[in-house]
């Protein structure tokens, strides 16, 4: 694996692609960056230009910001308006790491089945013709493989997890407000919309309303600002599930931190949204992590043979 901090990024120039093939990457994740500073680039990325390419790809979950790059890399700056603190270059080793994010080797819940969804997303957003088109159907593969060969499955995923903390499962009121529209977010509404009334704040609503599956039936979609004042003032329990954290964005998110009738909060961000509050867990609290790790565990060994195996078919570079 090549990784230098703070690279230039001048590439090769050539007449055509090399279809399917990455000539690098860039990325801002946990192990480049404090959550704070993690926070500050999905924040920057919020007001990017240029986060579609006609050679690049971005992958944006919760816990990374990440570009691919075809060959031949032309650009001789950042794609992205907001400093990636990392750099691999060579397809191997930028598709073994894509790869490895895919199979959910490199999550905080390894194994989850979350990442697996979002990488596809972001390679089927891509043109047609788009020249990482082939390299997405390759690391999706390898990635399907390397879960099904080595039985990686999160026994706690992202959605058991806002049901089993203290507190979620006691459900300390019959509403649930969940904030963010992202696959996170969904998951959580329709893992508990059977139980609770779940109100699902974004910012774009009508959209989410589409991509709803009819099973969420029980979830009601509304905008970050419309949450009815009858249940600002019956009571409800908060999760938040977004990494689109504008300042207007916590501002909204504060007012319901603030309510009087507001109970629990769970903060599934990679950064946490708040200070310390009353009845506050982030996914980072030590109390949090120990759930997942202790729960996670026969999933160590699977995820190490996994990351293995992948680097392996790319000849050990990652």
């Amino acid at each position: 694996m090549t990784q230098t901090a703070d690279p230039p990024l001048e590439g090769r120039t050539s007449s055509a692609h090399a279809i399917g093939r990455i000539a690098w990457c860039a990325f801002n994740d946990a192990t480049t960056n404090s959550l704070g500073e993690l926070g500050a680039s999905f924040q920057q990325l919020d007001g990017a230009v240029g986060t579609s390419s006609a050679t690049g790809l971005l992958l944006r979950t919760c816990h990374r910001v990440e570009w691919y790059e075809a060959e031949p890399a032309m650009v001789a700056t950042a794609p992205l308006s907001i400093r990636l603190s990392r750099r691999i270059t060579g397809h191997d080793a930028a598709a073994s790491r894509l790869t490895q994010i895919a199979a959910g080797t490199m999550s905080l819940i390894l194994g989850e089945q979350l990442v697996f969804q979002q990488v596809h997303a972001a390679f089927d957003r891509l043109p047609i013709d788009h020249p990482l088109r082939p390299a997405g159907a390759e690391v999706l593969l390898l990635a399907d493989q390397a879960r099904r060969r080595f039985g990686l499955r999160a026994r706690l995923d992202y959605r058991d997890l806002a049901r089993t903390l203290p507190g979620v499962s006691t459900a300390q009121s019959s509403n649930l407000v969940v904030v963010g529209g992202g696959m996170l977010a969904q998951a959580v509404a329709h893992e508990l919309g059977d139980d609770r009334r779940v109100f699902l704040l974004t910012r774009n609503p009508k959209k989410l309303r589409r991509l709803l599956r009819t099973g969420s039936a029980g979830t009601t979609v509304l905008r970050i600002t419309d949450l009815p004042d009858t249940v600002r003032d019956s009571g409800f329990d908060l999760v938040l599930a977004t990494s689109g954290l504008t300042p207007q964005y916590r501002d909204h998110i504060a007012r319901l931190v603030d309510a009087a009738a507001r109970r629990l909060v769970v903060d599934l961000c990679a950064t946490p949204v708040l200070h310390e509050c009353s009845n506050y867990q982030h996914l980072y609290h030590p109390a949090v992590t120990d759930l997942i790790e202790d729960a996670n565990r026969p999933t160590i060994e699977a995820a190490r043979a996994a990351s293995s195996w992948i680097e392996s078919h790319y000849g050990g570079r990652s």
